[in-house]
């Protein structure tokens, strides 16, 4: 807890006041993670704080102890304060953002990143863009799988794990992108037209749009129609209709700017 002291100076306690209402603003919107679970005057204010907030991500230092490596428990509130106010960017800021996470990331062991750090990011848009320059950095479904394991209907897992709004209860999911993307693909759940009937509009868009992302984002011409024949394959058909639209708005990262 930081204390303002009366004989500091006044810049002093404004510098130190403006520090505990960042602090603030981290431990609000890390937990939440997602710009849906945010009031307008939550967003207003992590989007007026954005620069300090990506300088805080590209800043943090990690203690190292000798003989653990590269793995150790990551700020995941500091990764999701930014990723809930990364729709609300334009290219350039969400750039700078994902250079922000690279700064961190790109000096560990792949291994540890998309097992310790990146499977605690929450929103879609920022968890594809990162996975676009560093594939090595995707963190995989498979973690996911303990939420629906006996689960016969998704009315069981809906009554566990999301709330009224149609977002996910994040005392029980560490990352709503990868949750979602599980439940709506066949190879992994039946649940998927289900969960995408349920689910919050706005999110459930970001979703798809970092799934399209990821398939497209490094497909070559000749590969676009295969690709996108394998989205219909895996996604549910409520989906369907917005695959090609996304594809052709191709509103994601450029790889080749962080080679």
């Amino acid at each position: 807890m930081i204390i303002l002291k009366y004989n500091n100076t006044f810049k002093e306690q404004y510098y130190l006041k403006y520090m505990v209402q960042t602090v603030d603003v981290i431990q609000t919107l890390g937990q939440f993670g997602l710009l849906e679970r945010l009031n307008e005057t939550a967003r207003n204010q992590g989007f007026s704080d954005q620069q300090i907030l990506v300088d805080l991500v590209r800043g943090k230092k990690y203690e190292r102890i000798q003989g653990i490596g590269d793995d150790f428990i990551p700020d995941s509130d500091l990764y999701n304060v930014v990723g809930s106010i990364y729709p609300l960017l334009d290219r350039r800021q969400r750039n700078e953002v994902v250079g922000a996470h690279l700064n961190q990331f790109d000096g560990l062991n792949y291994l540890a990143v998309n097992s310790n750090h990146t499977p605690n990011i929450r929103e879609p848009l920022l968890l594809a863009d990162i996975t676009i320059v560093r594939p090595l950095y995707w963190p995989g479904l498979h973690d996911e799988k303990h939420l629906w394991d006996g689960k016969v209907s998704f009315a069981e897992l809906e009554k566990e794990i999301m709330d009224e709004k149609g977002l996910f209860d994040p005392s029980k999911v560490r990352s709503d992108f990868l949750v979602a993307y599980a439940l709506m693909r066949k190879d992994f759940t039946s649940f998927g037209e289900d969960y995408a009937k349920t689910a919050n509009p706005e999110f459930l868009n970001r979703v798809v749009k970092g799934i399209v992302a990821l398939r497209f984002a490094r497909t070559k011409t000749e590969e676009i129609e295969k690709g996108r024949n394998r989205l219909y394959e895996l996604l549910p058909k409520i989906v369907h209709g917005r695959i090609e639209d996304l594809r052709k708005e191709a509103d994601w990262i450029n790889p080749m700017l962080f080679r």
